[in-house]
């Protein structure tokens, strides 16, 4: 009997240790055991163009991040960019997103977050209207916006634009010269022969009014006059397309790599999350921004190699990386389809190809299905 008893009594502990060990080697229990199957002792450093990565670490998307908080940073330094880049890929005023005026403090509040002022837009001298528009000529000083330059004349934004042709999505710069007019209202450049009447009609305005604005002496205009309507709006939107939110990135040939997701990388043969879709191509093939954006970022970013980032509407970035070649300049506006890069192998690279990611400052989004999403956009009438 002692010697089964002895028997059972091992089998139970054999047994009892099997379980344990069971247990903590398991990853799907929630065991103290380090279930990270990117443990940096595992590795072995792989060098890349010249650069060692030793860790999975190295190949994360940090660099991305980095890359977008300091263009966050940027803008709470200089909120007038901010107010440019709302203006150009949301079409918003500061208002309209939520940014508040000045307090008494020389704050601007967006949401819950204090943007700090450098200087509050100052009110121009008010000057005694004529019947006729007067246009001031002024030139961009640093810090200023379209947005501050409506708040220091009394026009609306749309006035400002207008007059400056600037609604093509050009950003102003220091040095730069405007005309702001006196007034509300819209400049109009005549594509053929009108009558004032017919304008007037047009735009549900009284041709008294126009003609003592612009000093006409006659009804009739000719082909190439330019003529301000005052209190008047560009003409409405009559239709609407639809229209993929993001365009493919690339319109050579290619073939997809690498999906989003869960995958084993193939540089460090362990489970990794890839938060983009790699594209192969020919080294030196286009590469095209997928929306209109501001360019956020442009240079070197780490294992991304040459990488750039744009900022859309709706908080949502892209980004495009181990590009041989950049092509676009940070801060600058840049439309879809426009080309801003030239594919390549800079970075964490085995061959050419385009790293390409959704995001927002919270989250990666998978690009297969913001590549599928579509959306509604107002097309405008044509020009007189």
């Amino acid at each position: 009997m002692r010697i089964i008893d002895r028997l059972l009594l091992g089998i139970a502990a054999l047994s009892i240790t099997l379980m344990v060990f069971i247990f903590f080697s398991d990853d799907s229990t929630l065991s103290a055991k380090n279930t990270d199957n990117t443990s940096k002792s595992t590795y072995k450093p792989v060098t890349l163009n010249n650069t060692v990565y030793r860790d999975h670490d190295d190949l994360r998307s940090a660099d991305i991040d980095v890359a977008m908080e300091e263009y966050l940073d940027d803008l709470r330094a200089h909120p007038e960019k901010n107010e440019e880049a709302l203006r150009l890929i949301d079409d918003l005023s500061p208002e309209d997103a939520g940014i508040m005026l000045p307090d008494d403090t020389g704050k601007i509040t967006h949401g819950q977050e204090i943007i700090p002022e450098s200087e509050t837009p100052s009110k121009a001298q008010p000057q005694k209207k004529t019947d006729r528009v007067q246009i001031i000529e002024h030139e961009v000083k640093s810090g200023e916006s379209v947005w501050r330059l409506s708040q220091r004349y009394g026009v609306p934004v749309a006035t400002i634009v207008n007059a400056n042709k600037i609604k093509e999505k050009s950003v102003i710069q220091p040095g730069d010269t405007l005309r702001i007019p006196d007034r509300a209202g819209i400049f109009i450049k005549l594509k053929a022969k009108k009558s004032l009447n017919d304008i007037a009609k047009k735009f549900k305005l009284s041709a008294e009014k126009i003609k003592l604005a612009n000093g006409l002496s006659s009804n009739t205009l000719s082909k190439g006059d330019e003529i301000f309507l005052p209190g008047a709006k560009p003409l409405p939107k009559i239709h609407y397309v639809k229209q993929k939110v993001f365009s493919w990135p690339i319109k050579a040939k290619y073939r997809l790599t690498s999906p989003f997701g869960w995958r084993i990388h193939p540089l460090t043969n362990h489970k990794a999350f890839h938060s983009g879709i790699d594209i192969g191509a020919m080294m030196k093939t286009p590469i095209h921004a997928a929306a209109d954006g501001i360019v956020a970022f442009a240079g070197n970013a780490g294992s991304y190699g040459n990488m750039v980032l744009l900022r859309h509407k709706n908080g949502l970035f892209t980004v495009y990386g181990h590009a041989s070649k950049l092509i676009a300049k940070k801060g600058q506006f840049v439309k879809r389809g426009q080309k801003i890069a030239l594919v390549g192998s800079t970075g964490a690279s085995t061959g050419p190809h385009l790293h390409f990611e959704v995001k927002s400052t919270e989250k990666h989004l998978s690009p297969f299905a913001a590549l599928k999403k579509t959306e509604r956009v107002a097309v405008k009438n044509k020009k007189i």
